[in-house]
């Protein structure tokens, strides 16, 4: 019979992220409206983690004391430790299995019609989805299902972490300023997803893997209210992920709040 680590944490210094943390990562951050909006934590804890734990993982990370003192979260326009333990949490293991940036060559294409021959992200008319604008293809194959681009990536495609940070940036905060090409995007994505996930060689085989665990996750309040991601949750831009490094018993809150410039 398995049994079920009684998980507990410590929190962690703060990681000095070399991409993330990069003056050209956080002037692109302050061009898109995410500068200040995004915030990563770290904490170590005491048992073996295995993916089938996960559920159990996560409840006792949010429900932790100790997490609770050390948690920063929304509240208003600041970050601030408010101290919440959770009364109920959801889960959702979150694909991350891209290691190149190959994934994205579809997007480079300009026969998939998101580009043209020049490299320039085509236009398109104004349109308001998901209280999104909409004034391009690049946005439009992200937001539109009636989009013949939209297709270009399956369901289970756009579950991958990796697209996930994707479209955090092109989409962006309120006050978002939009690039004309693609590198920026695609650029940042790779730095940050670098610093974020850990690649290892699997045994007896010479090909590499992914072993950070990704959780997309929501915690309540005792008052049914969501604080991580806080506001509302069902804006596609509030985000919140526990990024699991079981070799390491390290994991990293990765939050993001939709809104404004923030210190």
């Amino acid at each position: 019979m398995d049994i079920v680590p009684q998980y507990t944490f410590i929190p962690l210094a703060c990681k000095n992220y070399f991409n993330i943390n990069d003056k050209k990562t956080q002037n692109l951050f302050n061009k898109w409206g995410l500068k200040g909006n995004i915030i990563l934590q770290h904490f170590s804890f005491n048992e073996p983690f295995h993916s089938y734990h996960k559920y159990q993982f996560a409840e006792a990370f949010f429900k932790s004391s100790i997490v609770a003192q050390n948690l920063l979260t929304k509240k208003g326009s600041s970050w601030t430790k408010q101290g919440i333990i959770a009364s109920t949490v959801e889960v959702e293991q979150i694909p991350c299995s891209v290691i190149n940036m190959s994934f994205f060559n579809k997007l480079q294409n300009p026969d998939n019609g998101i580009i043209n021959n020049s490299g320039v992200i085509c236009k398109r008319y104004d349109n308001e989805i998901n209280n999104f604008l909409v004034s391009d293809k690049l946005r439009e194959m992200l937001l539109d299902e009636e989009s013949d681009q939209y297709g270009l990536y399956t369901e289970d495609e756009r579950k991958e972490f990796i697209f996930c940070i994707f479209q955090m940036l092109v989409l962006g905060g309120i006050l978002c300023q939009y690039e004309d090409t693609l590198e920026p995007y695609l650029d940042t994505t790779k730095r940050i997803y670098k610093d974020l996930i850990r690649v290892q060689k699997r045994k007896h085989l010479d090909d590499l893997s992914v072993s950070t665990t990704v959780l997309k996750v929501t915690a309540e309040d005792n008052k049914n209210q969501a604080y991580f991601p806080s506001n509302d949750p069902f804006n596609i831009q509030n985000i919140g992920f526990l990024l699991i490094d079981g070799n390491l018993r390290e994991v990293t809150t990765f939050l993001h709040q939709f809104g404004g410039y923030c210190d």
